[in-house]
């Protein structure tokens, strides 16, 4: 059980981890997502920050010493996540839990009684000795039915995905790949663990790939200036020597 926790860590918390102290231990953790982003994201406690990292090079992680954390305030507007705000001297940041089965919300629970061990305050109602301050989402049929077609769909995509592969341009292969990853993420654990590091993974690629059809285009730019540089210093010499041989007027031709 703890090589799998281990081999969790290093496959989400991967780039969190390098920004560490010597002296500084992960905590807790869960998935999070930013609002008005849509990378998956991690939420990570130690015993001396607040990380907040999404696996996307537009969005910067965020690092905050809880000593500079006031409190957290809760706002759980449906049964499948809560918006968590945490106030600190540096201003609020702002992500969503999900709460749709017992393992994520024993995982959000972790975090936030994290916190209140921090002296960051949280709500009246928020109890950090229980297994799960925060219940879980009630599974009727309706999710139970959401599941099967999920898993379908996300296998599909999978399928689909392998159809593409290609070892020679793994762009739309591994995209697609991504996409069906995500699709599965909604239900299951090792899925949104996945998610985390393959989302991570198609943002380099696809960084890379702008900045391959930028140099090249930039080439290419390159290459036409030169070409009508070329063209505008050795045309106009060539046809204004010609011009002028034959307009030249000889001695005794108007005669």
């Amino acid at each position: 059980m703890r090589r799998v926790l281990r081999f969790r860590e290093r496959l989400v918390l991967g780039p969190i981890l390098r920004y560490l102290d010597g002296d500084e231990e992960v905590v807790a953790w869960t998935h999070a997502n930013l609002p008005g982003t849509r990378a998956p994201g991690v939420l990570l406690v130690t015993n001396h920050h607040l990380y907040l990292h999404v696996a996307s090079s537009l969005v910067a992680d965020i690092s905050t010493p809880v000593t500079r954390l006031s409190g957290f305030r809760l706002d759980r507007r449906n049964e499948e996540l809560v918006r968590v705000h945490v106030s600190g001297d540096d201003g609020e940041v702002e992500v969503e839990l999900s709460l749709t089965n017992r393992v994520r919300s024993r995982s959000v629970g972790r975090v936030l009684s994290a916190l209140t061990y921090h002296r960051v305050v949280g709500p009246a109602t928020f109890n950090p000795d229980m297994t799960s301050p925060l219940p879980p989402m009630e599974r009727t049929a309706r999710h139970h039915a959401r599941r099967i077609w999920i898993t379908v769909l996300g296998v599909l995509v999978l399928l689909v995905s392998a159809v593409f592969a290609s070892p020679f341009f793994p762009g739309p292969g591994a995209l697609t790949a991504v996409a069906g990853i995500a699709i599965l993420a909604r239900e299951y654990e090792w899925a949104r663990d996945l998610h985390v590091w393959a989302a991570r993974l198609a943002d380099r690629f696809i960084t890379w790939m702008r900045g391959l059809r930028r140099r090249r285009r930039e080439a290419r730019e390159a290459r036409d200036i030169a070409a009508a540089g070329a063209t505008v210093d050795g045309t106009p010499q060539s046809s204004t020597t010609g011009r002028s041989t034959q307009n030249e007027v000889r001695p005794g031709s108007l005669s």
